[in-house]
């Protein structure tokens, strides 16, 4: 009897000692391995979010170099150091990063971190990877410790529009934010460390409880799984070394997650790649599920319509009838496009073509939207041309011919008529000679077909040789001309482009201007450009019709009510001209009675 009991009360100091023991390798296998996948999973997902969020700042930088070189244009018209150092600092206030001028032979003109007295004294940046990449292929970035700022940084280098030999224009943003991810993560991490003990002390108990009774259950779900099964958290990793069923669901969910591990990675790149492809493609795209409700979209897509925020809002609610029309036609007709416009402001209205149709595999509408406003623009552009150029071919075209047919009627015999007629014939025949050629020389300036032959000129001396020209045209008009300056450097120009504007401008003030006026020339300079202004004491332009005036044949309603001829070339000629020179054009009215118009050119440096 002694014997027995002694057995029993052996076997029952050894059953919880052995049962201790497997909870206990179970809580330290489970925690292990819970912990390094952590790790190596913290590791990696730190390497792809760093690798990601450079890309996506090289993507952000590169469209601000963008806008950068279309508003600096060559860095070459930058006469100083400090001058450009002026335009870097306001280009890195509006975009928020770092701006730096660099030429092509690698010397630093202009960096909105330094003064100009450091950027003088800085080492030649032509030995930079992200220049000499640029240089090469156009663009270039680079990520590195910055020794001048003493911090880490993005570079991103951008020829300018110099050709042939190039320019750098950089963009640069810190790397503080990495860190600060970085640092987030680093503090999940140690979350996920204490929920990974937690967990595997309830593993354990849990394991250690059941072990016996389900170890052939939780084997046949681990291999469910494997075979593409749904199951969530009901089974823990184990040793993958064993050849008993733990072993067979230790394999089995390490082959799962492998294949879960690769289809995530596959699905995040094909999602990354489409979305960088929706975002560069310049067309808005909207998603909708079978209620209207927006469940994909993209930046453009914003832009297009004006509206902020789009996601998860229903499409009828926008508040534009054309995308309701399509909506409700497309359920019907499973694709409908529409052009329909949007009113930005009072003055401006944006024209769109909207194509939708219903995805067959899920059901969704997509629908895809087109900005055609500068389309829209120039065929009215077109139009508008072709109608004014017939409205003004057709008054001396038809005084011609009725001129004609009147001579030949029988005019002719009678030398005094046949006169009068013949001169009205001439002098439409010269009318249509000057449309003509004030048609041409539009033509060739807008194309850039004139030859231009720019040189230095004194403005002073020549309009006060052009007013001495003009002595005989003021005494047949009794209006004078009246010249004030006030600069001192010499004009860079075409000098009978110059010339040719003075003429139209001139003209223009004398068709205008009352007996016995004044015609006031003035001029001012600043360090970049001498501005001309031509003054008259007509009745002025309204607002309305400045903003068209340099337009081709525009003329305001009392010029065409007026006796004054004209076809409404000479200002589009004028404003052509002086952009060709690199100047700007303009009208306002006077304070005290009619019109100013004014033209800027470059002063020589």
């Amino acid at each position: 009897m002694s014997k027995p009991s002694e057995v029993l009360v052996i076997n029952s100091q050894e059953y919880p000692s052995k049962h201790m023991g497997i909870r206990s390798r179970i809580f330290l296998i489970v925690f292990c391995l819970l912990t390094i996948s952590i790790s190596i999973t913290y590791v990696v997902a730190e390497r792809d979010l760093t690798n990601t969020l450079k890309l996506q700042t090289v993507n952000e930088l590169e469209k601000k170099a963008n806008l950068l070189v279309l508003s600096v244009d060559n860095l070459n018209k930058f006469n100083s150091i400090q001058e450009a150092d002026i335009i870097a600092d306001k280009f890195a206030i509006a975009s928020n990063s770092r701006v730096t001028f660099i030429s092509n032979n690698g010397i630093v003109i202009g960096d909105s971190e330094l003064s100009p007295e450091e950027i003088e004294t800085i080492d030649n940046h032509g030995n930079r990877s992200e220049v000499i990449e640029a240089l090469e292929l156009k663009t270039g970035w680079s990520s590195r410790y910055s020794n001048t700022l003493n911090k880490d940084l993005i570079y991103f280098a951008i020829q300018d529009m110099q050709q042939p030999d190039p320019n750098i224009i950089r963009i640069a943003v810190p790397l503080n934010y990495l860190e600060n991810i970085t640092g987030t993560l680093g503090l999940s991490l140690i979350l996920l460390y204490l929920v990974v003990f937690i967990v595997s002390i309830i593993a354990s108990g849990v394991a250690a409880n059941y072990l016996y009774s389900n170890i052939q259950d939780l084997a046949n779900v681990a291999a469910s799984i494997s075979k593409g099964k749904s199951l969530k958290d009901n089974i823990k990793l184990l040793p993958t070394q064993r050849v008993d069923e733990f072993g067979t669901v230790a394999r089995s969910i390490s082959q799962l997650s492998e294949n879960l591990k690769n289809q995530i990675k596959i699905i995040a790149k094909q999602r990354d790649q489409f979305g960088l492809v929706l975002d560069d493609l310049g067309e808005g795209i909207l998603v909708t599920n079978k209620t209207g409700d927006v469940v994909f979209t993209n930046e453009q897509a914003s832009v297009i319509l004006n509206i902020d925020s789009l996601i998860n809002e229903n499409i009828k609610n926008f508040n534009i009838p054309a995308l309701n029309y399509l909506f409700k036609r497309v359920k019907n007709k499973k694709r409908a496009d529409i052009e329909f416009e949007i009113h930005i402001n009072r003055r401006y209205t944006k024209w769109v073509l909207g194509s939708m149709n219903q995805s067959k595999t899920t059901g969704q509408f997509i629908l895809v939207l087109h900005d055609i406003t500068q389309l829209r623009q120039l065929n009215s552009m077109r139009r508008d041309f072709i109608s004014n150029l017939s409205h003004e071919l057709r008054t001396p075209v038809s005084v011609i011919r009725a001129n004609s047919e009147t001579l030949l009627d029988g005019a002719l015999e009678n030398k005094k008529d046949a006169k009068v007629f013949s001169k009205a014939i001439l002098h439409n025949a010269e009318r249509l000679t000057s449309m003509v050629s004030d048609l041409i020389d539009l033509s060739r300036i807008e194309y850039g077909d004139l030859n231009l032959n720019i040189v230095d000129i004194n403005l002073d001396e020549f309009i006060e040789s052009y007013i001495h020209s003009m002595k005989s045209v003021t005494m047949k008009k009794h209006i004078d001309i009246v010249y004030k300056s006030n600069h001192k450097s010499l004009i860079k120009a075409d000098k009978q482009s110059i010339e040719r504007v003075m003429n139209n401008l001139i003209d223009n003030a004398f068709k205008y201007s009352p007996k016995n006026s004044v015609i006031n020339i003035s001029t001012t300079e600043n360090h970049e450009y001498i501005k001309v202004e031509v003054a008259d004491e007509g009745d002025g332009v309204s607002k309305n019709d400045q903003e068209f005036l340099f337009d081709r044949f525009y003329r305001t309603a009392a010029a065409r009510a007026s006796d004054n001829k004209g076809s409404g070339l000479g200002l589009a000629i004028v404003k052509n001209l002086i952009n060709s020179l690199n100047g700007e054009v303009g009208v306002l009215n006077n304070k005290d009675a009619g019109s100013i118009f004014w033209f800027t050119l470059p002063v020589k440096k």
